[in-house]
């Protein structure tokens, strides 16, 4: 029973392989044009170096004994001719072949890059972006050395080993016989290879995902690295994740180190029972010697396919884990995504109704119950609750980002499953807590929310976001680079930025996640002022961490545990001294506590 799991797993392993080669190629086929002329072009070059041994042969047998010195121009000219069709063919042929390639690895990559693109958050959540970037680029890298030109090699030697065994074995079928007999144990060694080495690169590319994460997260992380003086230990870190990578390698070319010369070992048999066979035949007047050098031509043609098969094992196992982990991507599920009859939003007034909202993450407890709330057009409704009550599972539902297991989101009425993604998201507005700004400059973040936005519009909403001054207080203005995440600029005005892009695209709804809790007063006095701008005439959702920041919305909603427990104004919560009223107060207390510390601190220093 045992051994029958056993070979069903491995069935099941090599149908995958076979899977993942056959999408392969289904990707090279779509460049069927250049692929096919390289083919062509190979074989032509092919024949015509199959008959120069010919040409070896008649000059050793014919011309030399008859001492035909008139035909050595001939026998050059026509040598230096094939010689010169051959390079013209092999120069088309390879652009042809990089063609082919490069278009291939194109396709892969912009469909790979595509698809991750429109996955769900949940998938996102959950990977690692270092590992997705080892995939986009060192696997897909891996996959077009394998394409770009061995698979067509792999293809002409095939053709090349199949013509030279069939003129041996039709001039000379002994010697035939004889030089098959060892193909048995090469075809066993090379079986064996190919299983050792898909594991042996498995753990190759697992050690390069844990350098390609480690790069992403200290070097986006280095300012955090720096403040705890961890730079020694990072670098251990790394340096150990290297070591692991290099033993990896090493393992590999130990393996291949020692397996190649048993393979070329028995290669070179064939050489060895052609020379003995053919100088015996020689000796007996079976053979002429230009027969034996023809022989012995095409014995070594008959070798390199072999020689050559060798060398892309190594290659085709690397491009067979690397197709698996770039298909494994591409089919992964898109959890959210849209119908084909999807509905275009072409205006919206901005009703936002929960209706019996139940969800539940991957593998946890249930996060929201029975959650139940109308946001009318122009109101602004903040959620709040400990850490953990499901108010921002709530926003990401409220942008779709999620779908619940139970209950619907309406939009104007409209089921938000019904609707284009592209269009319900160009109706809504997010900043989010932790500012997220792209590499580049002042003016590229924000008109990121409107791309073919004038400058007088950047400008306008940059003036309503409280921006404006501090980035004309910069020498380039709209033009100055922010580094990577902003780092150029403070939290505060990395927040006005945010607010900026969120204005100039007028989204009819605004998801705020409440951005002011690590902010001095000042900072956050400027985006209170911009918020307010930011909800004029809008939907808005506020995920509430300071309470003393929501004190002018029109609704307050109270959740624990993924349950709404009280919902009313600010006075009305007050006033019935409930949950709101408890955690309104603890943080109250908690403020007056660290004013008071700064204030002590003032004092010292002053003394």
């Amino acid at each position: 029973m045992i051994d029958m799991n056993v070979n069903l797993w491995e069935l099941q392993e090599k149908t995958e392989q076979i899977n993942w080669y056959q999408r392969l190629f289904s990707y090279a086929w779509q460049h069927k044009t250049p692929f096919l002329l390289a083919i062509l072009l190979t074989i032509l070059a092919s024949l015509i170096n199959f008959f120069i041994p010919q040409i070896n042969r008649y000059v050793i047998d014919v011309i030399i004994p008859e001492k035909k010195f008139n035909m050595l121009p001939w026998v050059g000219g026509v040598i230096l001719l094939m010689t010169v069709s051959t390079g013209t063919l092999l120069f088309i042929q390879l652009y042809a072949i990089k063609l082919f390639g490069q278009k291939t690895i194109n396709s892969i990559r912009t469909d790979l890059y595509q698809h991750i693109q429109h996955l769900s958050i949940s998938f996102f959540e959950n990977q690692r972006t270092g590992e997705l970037m080892s995939r986009l680029a060192g696997d897909v890298e891996i996959v077009g050395q394998l394409v770009a030109s061995n698979l067509i090699a792999i293809l002409i030697d095939s053709f090349a080993f199949v013509a030279v065994f069939i003129y041996i074995l039709v001039s000379n079928w002994v010697l035939a016989i004889m030089i098959a007999t060892t193909w048995p144990l090469i075809i066993f060694l090379l079986k064996f290879s190919q299983r050792k080495l898909e594991s042996i690169f498995q753990g190759v590319q697992k050690q390069a995902d844990l350098i390609s994460n480690h790069l992403q997260d200290t070097i986006s992380n280095i300012k955090v690295i720096k403040s705890f003086g961890n730079e020694e230990y990072e670098i251990k870190r790394f340096n150990e994740f290297s070591r692991g990578y290099m033993e990896a390698n090493l393992q590999a070319t130990r393996f291949w180190s020692l397996f190649l010369p048993m393979i070329n070992t028995l290669n070179q048999l064939g050489n060895i029972i052609t020379l003995i066979f053919g100088a015996w035949g020689v000796m007996v007047g079976r053979l002429t010697i230009g027969e034996l050098a023809a022989l012995l031509a095409y014995v070594t043609l008959l070798n390199r396919p072999i020689d050559r098969v060798n060398g892309l094992v190594d290659l085709i196992k690397r491009a067979g884990v690397a197709a698996e982990r770039i298909f494994t991507v591409l089919d992964t599920k898109i959890e959210v995504s849209e119908k084909e009859d999807a509905i275009d939003l072409k205006s919206l007034e901005g009703n936002l109704t929960f209706e019996g909202i139940d969800f539940v993450y991957q593998n946890s407890e249930l996060v929201i119950k029975n959650f139940n709330l109308e946001i009318k057009p122009g109101m602004s409704v903040a959620l709040v609750g400990s850490s953990g009550a499901g108010k921002s599972t709530i926003a990401k539902i409220a942008a779709r980002f999620y779908d619940p297991q139970k209950g619907r989101v309406l939009l104007d009425g409209q089921d938000m499953r019904d609707l284009s993604l592209s269009s319900l998201r160009s109706h809504i507005g997010i900043v989010p807590q932790e500012t997220l700004l792209l590499y580049g400059t002042i003016r590229e973040n924000i008109v990121y929310g409107k791309l073919d936005a004038t400058d007088e519009e950047i400008e306008t909403a940059a003036k309503a976001a409280n921006a404006h001054d501090f980035i004309m207080s910069f020498p380039d203005g709209y033009q100055s680079v922010i580094g990577e995440q902003g780092v150029k600029l403070s939290g505060g005005q990395r927040q006005r930025i945010a607010i900026a892009r969120v204005l100039l695209k007028n989204p009819q709804i605004v998801i705020l996640d409440e951005a002011t809790s690590a902010l001095d007063s000042e900072s956050e006095r400027l985006i209170q002022e911009s918020v307010k701008q930011l909800f004029q005439g809008r939907t808005s959702l506020v995920i509430a961490h300071r309470l003393s920041t929501i004190l002018y919305v029109d609704l307050i909603v109270v959740l624990e545990k993924g349950e709404i427990v009280e919902t009313g104004t600010h006075a009305e919560l007050m006033a019935r001294g409930g949950r709101y009223a408890y955690l309104y107060g603890l943080q109250f207390r908690e403020n007056k506590r660290l004013e008071s510390m700064e204030l002590a601190v003032d004092c010292v220093e002053v003394s």
